[in-house]
């Protein structure tokens, strides 16, 4: 094996509070000219191995830390975060969190600075579509979007490794088509690229070899598959939610203009559209929680009628988390125990009830959420990106949980833009030029 490249020895993390070590001997040698891909199921520890590699671990979390990393030869285990980030780049499972400048123009002139004029820099910006975005405040800008501009300043640093934790996770399928010709840009430069992915199909072709965190181990595996999705049966109830000629905006941008939907009872409606058409915008309209926004998002004209019983899941899961513990976030939802060791149960989180919900991964964050507003029986759940931090059978068990309660007549809208939910909805509204269009079948 060449001194060259990064490489994990032996990497065990034991987390304060947990029975068992998140990782036990985990190692990876990642090449120059390779892109690697780690798989695994939710709460499995891959973002706890990217955080050891990048030096977050133990400093930014209490954590016993043991095993090596070794980068082109040398030991950088005791180096901290901010030295290792002269030597490696990462981008991790929330990228608005490492955007810290005003506009996307600022950013990549600061990773100009941190890193020089590598080599791929401008035919990073355009892959990603950033043009457009140069001079928009970062605050404005969709999910999706501020994943381009975090995915870009991290893959700056070029040919110096790169770590990226859900790399695709906002991203419409012109960002995955633009991040597939970044990676091989990197690839073909020497560079190094490790990347956890739950989705990583749609990653076909770019990554050499998959691996799966398993057991606190990486062992070789297959490129992850998609799940088989199927709708529910149902879908034809009476209407409980109706709006009609909407004009919304948002930082001064005209987001829709006389667009209108409606949702009936038991029906699973998905609705789609590029990075910063406005899915998650029109999703707290449509809920009422446009003011949650940061106060510039707006509805100037329209009308909307809602049920009674409605609930929000944000693509966020950390801003809706309250509680100490896992079934302490169920009493919040001020269900009985019995009813509430019920919905864990549904959602797989029962082994969970005593750990604090900071100290979750991502998806058990997000399964979590679910079932919080689970246990209050909306008659609607307006759902914006399910599927962060699932991996396949996760989101698999979610539909068919979802499926079970729109057949007992809950109705569910879902924003994403991920496409093997479409196979899951009765219908598909696409975000086209200001208005919905209905998607063939």
């Amino acid at each position: 094996m060449s001194a060259a490249g990064l490489r994990a020895e032996g990497v065990t993390v034991r987390l304060k509070g947990h029975a068992v070590p998140v990782l036990a001997r985990a190692s990876l040698d990642l090449v120059p000219g390779e892109v690697v891909g780690v798989c695994g199921r939710s709460g499995a520890g891959k973002s706890t191995f990217l955080h050891v590699l990048a030096g977050l671990l133990p400093w930014a979390r209490p954590a016993v830390v043991e095993g090596a990393v070794i980068l082109n030869g040398e030991d950088i285990t005791d180096l901290d975060p901010g030295q290792r980030a002269h030597l490696l780049s990462s981008c991790l499972d929330r990228p608005d969190a490492q955007l810290f400048l005003a506009t996307p123009r600022h950013e990549l002139a600061a990773a100009r600075r941190l890193h020089g004029r590598t080599p791929l820099l401008d035919e990073i910006g355009a892959a990603l579509g950033l043009e457009p975005l140069l001079d928009r405040r970062v605050t404005e800008l969709s999910s999706g979007e501020r994943q381009r501009v975090a995915l870009a300043v991290a893959l700056a640093a070029a040919p110096r490794p790169v770590l990226l934790d859900e790399p695709t996770v906002h991203l419409d399928e012109d960002g995955v088509a633009g991040l597939l010709r970044v990676l091989a840009g990197v690839r073909r430069q020497g560079g190094a690229v490790l990347l956890s992915e739950q989705a990583g199909w749609r990653l076909a072709g770019v990554v050499d070899r998959w691996l799966e965190l398993k057991g606190g181990t990486l062992v070789p595996c297959p490129a992850p598959q998609p799940p088989a999705l199927t709708p529910p049966p149902g879908g034809n109830g009476g209407v409980i939610l109706e709006a009609s000629a909407l004009t919304v905006v948002r930082g001064g941008r005209t987001l829709f203009e006389g667009a209108a939907l409606s949702v009936r009872a038991g029906e699973v409606v998905l609705l789609s559209g590029p990075n910063g058409a406005g899915k998650s915008s029109l999703a707290r309209v449509l809920a009422g929680h446009a003011a949650a926004a940061g106060g510039d998002l707006s509805v100037t004209s329209g009308r909307i009628r809602r049920p009674s019983g409605l609930a929000l899941l944000l693509p966020e899961a950390n801003v809706q988390l309250f509680g100490d513990s896992v079934a302490g976030e169920m009493a919040l939802a001020r269900v009985d125990l019995d009813a509430a060791a019920e919905v864990l149960r549904a959602h797989r989180l029962e082994q969970l009830s005593g750990r604090a919900p900071w100290t979750l991964s991502r998806g058990e964050r997000q399964r979590l959420v679910h079932a919080a507003l689970d246990a209050l029986q909306p008659s609607l759940m307006v759902v914006d990106e399910p599927g962060q931090g699932l991996d396949p059978v996760a989101l698999a068990d979610l539909t068919d949980l979802m499926g079970a309660r729109a057949a007992a007549g809950r109705a569910y809208l879902i924003a994403s833009h991920r496409r093997e939910l479409a196979a899951f909805a009765h219908r598909h509204l696409v975000i086209s030029e200001g208005g919905l269009a209905e998607a063939p079948p």
